[in-house]
């Protein structure tokens, strides 16, 4: 990947529980760039503008839980230390100083979360964890979306969401005589096993150009 071509959006993060899967996005011209790495292989996934449908934020408690970890490790190495004698209790105190700078990291890098990017193939979690960087993401990543699909102005939102549903039309005699099942007009979609690249199948501009939803950020207080 080169690097001119692109500009980084958040630093490189640590995915799962094994540490194993190392991620970060960047911000393309007409897309966003997921790139998964293990040290000896990198996967990129791609996700355009004008596919983009929203962008979700969530509240987590990863935060919370590491807090009281963490906290709990400092008063137990301290108790500890304090008991002994050297050399044991200089180990003690200096492994509870690592922990206690471990928490002041975790509550000076803000709230944590899960975040999700969704198309209309495709829904896949960003290596993102922190409430902080989530914004500062959005907030970049929102004018180049509104100008890939467009704005509605709120009296069209607003009109849109006031729109009654259509009513199912009555069965016909037909239908009730001979049940003959009616295949429908629209297309269905493909399933997603069948579209397993990233955006590089996706749907029809001008079909997504229909109504251009605005991405979303849902923050769990």
């Amino acid at each position: 990947m080169a690097e001119k071509e692109y500009q980084r959006l958040t630093r490189t993060a640590v995915r799962g529980f094994v540490g194993i899967t190392r991620a970060s996005l960047w911000l393309g011209s007409d897309h966003v760039l997921c790139v998964d790495t293990t040290g000896y292989s990198e996967t990129y996934k791609r996700f355009y503008f004008r596919d983009i449908q929203a962008i979700t934020v969530r509240g987590a408690a990863v935060r919370n839980v590491w807090t009281m970890v963490l906290a709990v490790t400092v008063f137990l190495l301290v108790i500890i230390g304090l008991a002994n004698d050297s050399p044991g209790k200089e180990v003690c105190l200096s492994l509870a100083g690592l922990a206690l700078l471990a928490l002041i990291i975790n509550v000076m890098r803000g709230p944590t979360c899960s975040c999700q990017i969704r198309t209309a193939v495709q829904t896949e979690p960003l290596p993102i964890s922190r409430v902080r960087v989530a914004r500062k993401v959005l907030d970049r990543l929102r004018p180049l979306i509104a100008s890939a699909q467009g704005q509605l102005s709120p009296e069209e939102i607003a009109a849109r969401l006031s729109e009654p549903p259509l009513a199912e039309p009555a069965p016909t005699a037909a239908s009730m005589i001979s049940p003959v099942t009616i295949a429908s007009e629209t297309p269905n979609v493909a399933p997603a096993s069948s579209l397993s690249s990233p955006n590089e199948g996706s749907t029809d501009p001008e079909t997504s150009r229909i109504v251009p939803p605005e991405p979303t950020e849902n923050i769990g207080q």
